[in-house]
């Protein structure tokens, strides 16, 4: 039987977003599986500019601003709280996805997390040998055995996905390199 290939899921797209938005500021000083100070000051500049321009406290908006503050005026561009940058766009996402299934009620069943993970991860599924795979994520994800997966948890299950992507990634990059 052939196998069919699917187009990726707007949360794939997500992750492999994710994923090219970290590589992008990764590496820049030498290790790109990590980020260092200078790195991470630019990626939170760059890529979660609105995000900071939001926060409360305003000591953080003060030392954010004098990093965003590129011509030294003491206004942001307009551009930057107008227009999301692609990691706002991908937390956005995932964001929308969860209250998509987990509707009204805030939180996810066992039934929400099967048809979140057929509908947004045919793949993953798809390519599971074992057929109790969405009962595993769910022992593992409900923490207070409840039946139910708040977004923490569910964030954890993305940030789980997007950590065996990336590492799937790097050595794909490393491999690719030595050809």
């Amino acid at each position: 039987m052939a196998k069919v290939i699917l187009n990726p899921t707007e949360t794939e797209r997500c992750i492999e977003s994710l994923i090219a938005v970290f590589q992008r500021y990764a590496g820049q000083e030498g290790n790109n599986c990590t980020l260092s100070k200078t790195e991470f000051l630019k990626f939170m500049n760059t890529e979660l500019a609105a995000f900071s321009k939001n926060q409360k406290d305003p000591g953080v908006l003060d030392r954010m601003m004098k990093k965003l503050d590129l011509n030294c005026d003491g206004h942001l561009p307009t551009w930057i709280a107008k227009m999301p940058s692609q990691m706002e766009h991908a937390m956005e996402t995932m964001m929308f996805t969860f209250h998509r299934f987990a509707g009204d009620k805030g939180y996810l069943t066992k039934d929400d997390l099967r048809v979140l993970m057929e509908k947004e991860f045919p793949g993953f599924l798809e390519n599971q040998k074992d057929p109790l795979a969405v009962d595993k994520i769910m022992k593992d994800l409900d923490q207070c055995r409840d039946g139910r997966v708040g977004f923490q948890s569910f964030f954890s299950l993305i940030a789980g996905l997007i950590i065996a992507c990336n590492d799937y990634f790097v050595v794909h990059m490393k491999q690719k390199g030595k050809k």
